[in-house]
């Protein structure tokens, strides 16, 4: 558990576990062929419903921390931040794939 969530009760703990879901429900779609990013975008944002306010959801070259634009060719990372509460919680997973070039 995350230390910023020892300042929570059940409900905003269930309600943090959604960033995580967010991230993972965009990496599927990432693994199943989906690269315009501002669909994986929408997809995240989507499963943040439950939480409380968003303050952003980007990707960004994993390598420059540049916005990157569709299609991109490198690793990138999906980073989402949100306010729980009064706690702001930041999350992030890397989308590659083996096609992309180092």
């Amino acid at each position: 558990m995350s230390s910023r969530n020892r300042y929570h009760n059940k409900e905003k703990r269930r309600q943090a576990v959604a960033i995580s879901r967010a991230l993972l429900v965009a990496e599927s779609a990432f693994k199943a062929g989906e690269r315009d990013v501002e669909k994986l975008v929408t997809i995240s944002r989507r499963h943040l419903n439950e939480v409380g306010r968003v303050q952003y959801v980007e990707l960004i070259d994993a390598d420059t921390f540049k916005a990157v634009a569709s299609p991109w060719t490198r690793p990138a990372a999906l980073c989402a931040a949100v306010y729980v509460g009064s706690t702001r919680l930041i999350d992030n997973i890397i989308l590659k794939s083996g096609a992309e070039s180092p």
